[in-house]
């Protein structure tokens, strides 16, 4: 199998086959590895958390999240910086990896890559940025916004995503996500629903 197609199961789009689903087969391919290099946009609290858990439970020897938008956009709320500044430390303390911040240029890419022994085996192009941990076993739970990603196996393909994956982890194109906090690069921006809710909040203590 060179290439396989994957989604996320969303209501009511739904996947009972696991291998089909885009969570299932991140997974499924971790298990196989000792080595995960990630480059996406953006990521979430919960999917942070749980990468870490996996890392940890995976025995992986080496970890490398490279972050492409926040350089330019800051962080929705101090609570997602401060977990990705005590991931990162937690990783470095431990030399197993660590987060690093795109500021050459935006990048939007969703990229989800697996090592064994130094040697890529497979990767996960597209479309979630890191938000699509952990697992989500109720139908209650399932993803909101539907995904489509691309697993690939050959190894042209492959070579090809590993020097962007070197590209991208060079100084010149990212660093450490602590080398931009002693100038305070990284600002919290408000959410559309946040800006909502101090808008109405607002309006009511007028009224009142």
């Amino acid at each position: 199998m060179k290439e396989k197609l994957l989604y996320s199961s969303t209501w009511p789009l739904l996947f009972d086959e696991e291998d089909k689903t885009i969570e299932s087969c991140f997974i499924k391919e971790l298990k196989k590895s000792d080595r995960l290099e990630i480059a996406v946009g953006f990521f979430s609290h919960n999917a942070l958390e749980e990468l870490d858990r996996l890392v940890i439970q995976q025995n992986i020897k080496n970890i490398s999240l490279i972050l492409g938008m926040h350089y330019f956009i800051g962080f929705p709320n101090n609570n997602l910086l401060e977990l990705a500044l005590r991931i990162n430390e937690k990783w470095q303390r431990s030399g197993i990896g660590e987060i690093r911040i795109t500021y050459a240029f935006r990048y939007h890419g969703k990229l989800y890559c697996f090592l064994k022994n130094n040697e890529i085996h497979s990767a996960i192009l597209g479309s979630p940025n890191l938000s699509f941990l952990p697992l989500k076993t109720s139908s209650l739970q399932k993803c909101k916004q539907c995904e489509i990603s691309l697993l690939l196996k050959n190894s042209e393909t492959l070579k090809e995503i590993r020097n962007h994956m070197n590209a991208l982890k060079a100084d010149s194109f990212s660093k450490n996500i602590t080398s931009f906090m002693k100038n305070n690069v990284f600002l919290t921006f408000e959410t559309d629903q946040q800006k909502l809710k101090r808008h109405l909040k607002s309006n009511s203590q007028i009224f009142n």
